[in-house]
């Protein structure tokens, strides 16, 4: 009767541990099936944006990114520094393209007449007159443009189109209020005196041998000796330069900034089709990632498929179970 006494109470205390193990494993099954509801729903969402983004940068074409063209504006032209401009002199050459001739030769007319209406009313008298082919060799030198064109060294099609938008931008400059005040400046200024030192060496005769008995040099031979001297010229103040070195400045600023504006756009395309090729390589490597998420979703339902059968399991072990 005592041996069955202490029984009871054990038999009681394992009976408690072991609804308390249920319990416990009741909580860490429900805890372990949320979490693997929300980590398989994340995965689907990473999987579908993966695949959304590796499908968008793998379509993208490279060869679509095209260059932006180059735009000098007539603000950028007459913004130039006149103590630092640039004189441009083109040197005539022969041999013009005929085929190409007709284009050249009225692009010259016109652009001569800007210069004759805007720039040349503010000649001064002692300046010498620009002719047309004066201005054609100056400025445009259309018979080198056309040897280039010939022996292929440049594009007649980009160089007619330069041409164009610089007399379209020279236009609007010749127009602008502060190209107005530069010429009008240079026209009342005048000349003053500038004092400058010039270096060089020159060839001197020189005895070269005494004779004592003639008393005289025998032989005479140059050498080269350096000289400095002064030179006295008249001199535009600084800050101001001719009509025609104005025009010439000018032209300068448009074709360097383009050719600045075209090695930039070239840059920024390059960019932006690199940036499409490693975009490609990354949507590949998206897409695989996504393929590898799907099948880590897929073993997570697997497991989240055992848990449930386990659970059903032990529903129905429960529910069969003898009572005594």
């Amino acid at each position: 009767m005592r041996y069955e006494d202490d029984e009871t109470p054990r038999a009681a205390g394992a009976a408690r541990a072991k609804e308390a193990l249920d319990k416990l494993e009741r909580v860490y099954l429900a805890a372990i099936r949320a979490i693997a509801l929300v980590a398989a729903t994340l995965l689907v969402i990473f999987a579908i944006w993966l695949v959304a983004s590796g499908l968008y940068k793998a379509s993208r074409d490279a060869s679509s990114v095209k260059e932006e063209p180059a735009v000098v504006s007539p603000e950028e032209v007459t913004a130039i520094d006149l103590r630092e401009a640039a004189k441009t002199v083109a040197q005539p050459t022969s041999d013009p393209l005929a085929a190409q001739k007709r284009f050249y030769a009225d692009f010259a007319k016109r652009y001569y007449a800007l210069f004759k209406s805007k720039f040349e009313p503010y000649r001064k008298p002692d300046d010498q007159p620009l002719d047309q082919k004066v201005f054609d060799q100056r400025y445009l030198n259309t018979s080198e443009r056309l040897e280039a064109i010939k022996e292929g060294h440049a594009n007649f099609t980009q160089d007619s189109a330069d041409l164009e938008s610089l007399l379209t931008t020279m236009t609007a400059a010749a127009a602008n209020q502060k190209t107005v005040d530069r010429l009008r400046v240079y026209r009342a200024a005048k000349k003053v005196p500038v004092t400058r030192k010039e270096t060089g060496t020159h060839a001197e005769r020189y005895c070269y041998y005494y004779s004592e008995y003639f008393q005289r040099c025998a032989v005479y031979d140059t050498r080269t000796v350096p000289y400095t001297r002064n030179i006295q010229e008249l001199k535009l103040p600084a800050g101001i330069v001719s009509h025609t070195d104005l025009f010439g400045a000018y032209q300068e600023a448009y074709f360097s900034k383009l050719a600045e504006k075209r090695e930039a756009n070239a840059a920024a395309a390059q960019r932006q089709r690199d940036e499409v090729v490693a975009d490609n390589a990354d949507g590949q490597i998206r897409l695989w990632s996504a393929l590898q998420v799907v099948g880590a979703f897929l073993v997570l339902m697997f497991l989240f498929l055992l848990i449930a059968l386990e659970r059903h399991q032990r529903k129905i072990a429960a529910s069969v179970a003898p009572t005594e």
